[in-house]
């Protein structure tokens, strides 16, 4: 970094946004007006004539003094390859350009010849001028997804020879793809990524929008995006930033771009065409950005200069209008707070010290102290909240039940919990009104589409959750684990105000543990005191409430609730997928959670443990391919949101260059998100299940499919108690050998047998049992049957 640069840095660090007009540093050139794609997102095509300003018009423009701080430019078009002169137009750029580095070339690598002469006519000269070319191909997706985007069948196939080329061209510095999200392609996302990753490539996603050089203004089928599409491309998203973007500015973009995506929040990404970006197109117009800029004149007859600094008024009301509701992949300099931390990367980086400088961040991060305190502001602000009630939303007379959870964050059995509990409510209540808590209620909206059981239910934030609490007759922590993170803020707080309301409150199939923290474990004993009943889900968890100093005496045990919806499940008939010689192995495997569950060893010892674990599963599933030629694996992800470390992302990358499993693997269950309807399914037409995750363990005996069960929680929680419970054979993770999970699932294979035969739910029981304690008239006979 010289020192010019770290002026400009420090100026722009000390500047108030938007940032100051000044000289372009960086150009949009689209060279031409026509296309040989026929994109759905795309207009361009249509043209059939492009009037393109020649090379010695360009350097007649370029002698203007506005460009003389250019560093970089993207030839974009329309297809740029196909203007056989593009060799020149980059010799003018160099030598019009005294402060010229970079030339980004795009293309839709359709006629391949033609563009691999054009990226070598432009690469030589790139390099006679000592600059770098970087090349990118645009594919929107793998195979005839790719092609149905670009309206050009096999077009897939003939950008390889492209891709070929540029990866192994000594002219081509960087090849990059580049991915145009819209609606055609949003479930291939994925494989189009193992694509890259199989080839080595590097890609970049954007999102299709209505852009005015490309004649989309008023198009709209290609970019109307229904809920659940906008939930699959933002967790899509979400894996990109947590698994693989190496930069730190795109990771960024990616983060704002989910926020638009959900919750319709303003840009919070840079955009270097707010002040000192600028497009030429194929026809000498200058604009600002490509998107919303009007031509501000011709940089063939007309003073660029002046245009540029004399329409400033127009970017200013461009910036105010259109800029925060953007979603082009333009990035630029971000706000100061993200910028600053930008920089310091940088320079952390420069010094070789930027793993040193991550380590005493996460140390400060997480340090107790710090942690605390966090929290403790937390709960009093939430606490804050209970004076400024709401109205409960809706109007019947029907009893008005509060659940709350760890529902914005859930898996798949985290869905067979919430509708575990309200089946057991509505079993002895009747009809209720439910008020949903979700810490992320985006996620919860997606779960409330899919489950009839939550017809009806109104989703709120935890903040909400406080301040309605006081207006309910019931409030539920319903299911899943009392467990020592952050937000059992929200939880007592919630649980406060009920009990100052005088409403009654219920604990209902919940574990306890993993503890924690001091004022966590403190949080769930004050949690665990303010209920007025309480159901565990195992003797283990009622164990640890009373080691906490809980009354525990009078409570109730009984199984997870999940097991109670996946009850009804059962009674679906399906036609099982599995003959004598046809078996289906289900996976409902995660990454080892080493953080949480094996704080006892270091991190050394912890990835240690989870290469042995992922090498013992592929060894054991390379043996049982051998053993049984006709095995199908299915991995069904339990977890399909970032928050919970989605599954899809560890599956992908576990079989990743596995050439004897990759025939026997169906990967259907990796796309979208589906029902948990749909996903019961996978697992009852499944032979048996090598499951990981607690509740994959419990779909499987609930539904009937024997499993073989590793233990992540390495014999100290849930999985182990579970196991051992119904016989289920099952080994610590930091004990696995591929030789046990070969016998036990073989075992299954060859002689399939429910684990849970005799086993019927108990918790409509204790669930009507606590009901009753607290005095809630249970709904007459007359009711049942209507």
């Amino acid at each position: 970094m010289n020192l010019t640069t770290l002026y400009k840095t420090v100026r722009y660090l000390m500047s108030e946004r938007p940032l100051p007009l000044e000289k372009p540093t960086v150009l949009q050139f689209p060279v031409i007006d026509i296309c040989n794609s026929q994109c759905q997102m795309c207009r361009i095509w249509e043209n059939k004539k492009s009037d393109d300003l020649t090379p010695e018009q360009l350097r007649h423009g370029l002698r203007n003094p506005l460009f003389s701080e250019v560093t970089a430019i993207g030839l974009n078009g329309g297809e740029p390859t196909l203007r056989k002169d593009l060799g020149a137009l980059t010799s003018v750029l160099f030598e019009e350009l005294p402060k010229l580095q970079s030339i980004s070339l795009i293309s839709n690598a359709y006629k391949y010849e033609e563009v691999i002469a054009r990226i070598t006519d432009v690469g030589e000269v790139v390099k006679k001028h000592n600059g770098v070319l970087d090349v990118m191909v645009s594919l929107d997706g793998y195979g005839e997804v790719h092609d149905k985007v670009r309206g050009k069948p096999g077009n897939f196939e003939r950008a390889q020879h492209v891709v070929n080329f540029a990866q192994s061209s000594p002219l081509v510095n960087n090849v990059r793809i580049g991915c145009t999200i819209i609606k055609e392609n949003v479930y291939g996302l994925s494989d189009l990524f193992e694509f890259c990753q199989a080839k080595g490539l590097y890609i970049k996603y954007r999102l299709g929008i209505p852009h005015q050089r490309l004649y989309t203004q008023n198009l709209l089928d290609p970019y109307a995006l229904n809920a659940a599409e906008k939930y699959h491309i933002a967790e899509f998203l979400e894996g990109l930033i947590k698994h693989y973007e190496p930069n730190e500015s795109q990771r960024f973009f990616y983060r704002s771009l989910i926020d638009q995506i959900i919750s319709g929040a303003s840009r919070k990404a840079g955009c270097d065409w707010q002040h000192r970006g600028a497009t030429i197109t194929s026809k000498g117009e200058l604009l600002y950005c490509a998107v919303q800029s009007k031509a501000l004149g011709n940089i063939t007859t007309q003073d660029s200069e002046r245009l540029y600094f004399g329409n400033e008024d127009h970017l200013k009301s461009i910036i105010k209008n259109h800029c925060d509701s953007c979603n082009h992949d333009y990035v630029g300099i971000p706000p100061k707070k993200q910028h600053t931390k930008q920089f310091v990367l940088q320079v952390a980086k420069k010094l070789r010290a930027e793993n040193l400088l991550k380590s005493i961040y996460q140390r400060w991060a997480s340090s107790a102290a710090r942690q605390n305190k966090h929290f403790s502001r937390k709960l009093n602000t939430l606490r804050q909240l209970r004076e400024h009630t709401r109205d409960w939303p809706g109007n019947s007379q029907n009893i008005r039940v509060l659940i709350c959870g760890w529902y914005g964050t859930e898996t798949l059995g985290d869905k067979g919990i919430l509708g575990g509990v309200i089946q057991a409510l509505r079993e002895y209540l009747g009809d209720i009104d439910v008020v949903l808590v979700s810490l992320f209620p985006y996620v919860s909206e997606m779960t409330r589409r899919q489950m009839n059981d939550l017809n009806g239910v109104h989703i709120v934030k935890p903040e909400q959750g406080v301040q309605l609490a006081a207006k309910a007759n019931l409030v539920v922590f319903g299911g899943g684990p009392l467990m020592a993170i952050n937000e059992t803020a929200d939880m007592l707080a919630i649980f406060e105000t009920a009990k100052k309301a005088e409403v009654k409150t219920l604990i209902a199939g919940c574990g306890v543990g993993p503890l924690g923290a001091n004022w966590h474990n403190e949080t769930i004993g004050l949690i665990l005191k303010t209920s007025d009943a309480r159901i565990f889900r195992d003797e283990l968890s009622r164990d640890i409430a009373s080691n906490l100093g809980i009354e525990t005496q009078a409570d109730l045990v009984a199984e997870d609730p999940a097991f109670t919806w996946l009850q009804t499940q059962n009674r679906i008939d399906v036609e099982r997928q599995k003959t004598e010689t046809n078996k289906v192995l289900l996976l409902g495997l995660r990454d080892f959670p080493y953080e949480t569950y094996a704080k006892h060893l270091n991190k050394a010892q912890c990835l240690e443990a989870k290469h042995k674990y992922e090498t013992a599963v592929i060894d054991a599933l390379n043996s049982l391919v051998a053993k049984f030629p006709d095995l199908t694996i299915r991995p069904l992800p339990m977890c399909t949101n970032h928050y919970g470390d989605d599954d899809r992302w560890f599956y992908r990358r576990l079989f990743r260059n596995q050439t004897t499993i990759k025939p026997h693997l169906d990967l259907s269950l990796l796309g979208a998100e589906l029902t948990p309807v749909e996903y019961c399914t996978a697992f009852k037409q499944s032979t048996a299940s090598l499951t990981m995750r607690f509740h994959s363990v419990v779909f499987s005996l609930g539904l009937g499919t024997p499993t073989v069960a590793i233990d992540y929680t390495l014999r100290k929680g849930k999985v182990h108690a579970l196991a051992d419970r119904f016989g289920v054979p099952a080994r610590s993770l930091d004990e696995l050998d591929a030789s046990f999970i070969v016998r036990e699932i073989s075992n299954l294979l060859e002689k399939p047998n429910n684990q849970a035969t005799n086993f019927k739910p108990t918790f409509t029981k204790a669930m009507a049992a606590a009901l009753h304690s607290l005095n809630f008239p249970e709904r007459i006979e007359s009711e049942i049957e209507q």
